[in-house]
């Protein structure tokens, strides 16, 4: 399997895989057609299993249509600002956190997602950080488990992460 076919390999595993794909294309154009059709569409996507991926893709690659669990006038709203919707607070409730959740309490939710087979892109998502973020939470990870260990600490380029001020006062007391 090429690389690009490894990377659409979540749409195997999407709920719409065996339904007819007009029903993601609208045909009416505005009103309350076009508001049952796109219901409809959205029907499909609630509760997918890849909806993440999914609205990643769209976001990149599809115009039109309903995917990822949004329209798309949802999606050129995502494009516009440049951020997901849900909002930040609502993406961190979404994976049980609080909207006041501090740094370290998302890194730790982050790295559970992880653990249960999240993909790092879905995870940034839910917790509204970016991708590279949550590379530095891997690195800082694998870091700190190294030296739990006992084995020697390598440096990685990831790792840029240091103890703020508060984190020394604390490991000091």
């Amino acid at each position: 399997m090429s690389p690009a076919e490894d990377a659409l390999d979540w749409r195997g595993r999407a709920r719409c895989r065996d339904i007819d794909p007009d029903v993601f294309f609208p045909t009416a154009s505005r009103g309350p057609v076009y508001a049952a059709q796109v219901a409809d569409a959205k029907q499909v996507c609630a509760g997918c299993p890849v909806q993440a991926e999914c609205l990643d893709y769209a976001l990149a690659w599809l115009p039109e249509g309903v995917a990822g669990g949004r329209s798309q006038e949802e999606r050129e709203a995502i494009r516009t600002r440049r951020e997901f919707v849900p909002s930040a607070d609502a993406a961190r409730l979404e994976v049980g956190l609080r909207p006041d959740a501090t740094s370290h309490e998302i890194a730790a939710a982050g790295l559970v997602l992880l653990a249960a087979g999240r993909s790092r892109r879905e995870v940034a998502r839910r917790c509204a950080v970016t991708v590279r973020t949550v590379h530095r939470w891997v690195a800082t990870a694998r870091a700190e488990k190294q030296q739990h260990d006992g084995q020697p600490r390598t440096a990685s380029r990831h790792q840029t992460c240091t103890p703020n001020r508060a984190t020394e006062r604390s490991a000091n007391r």
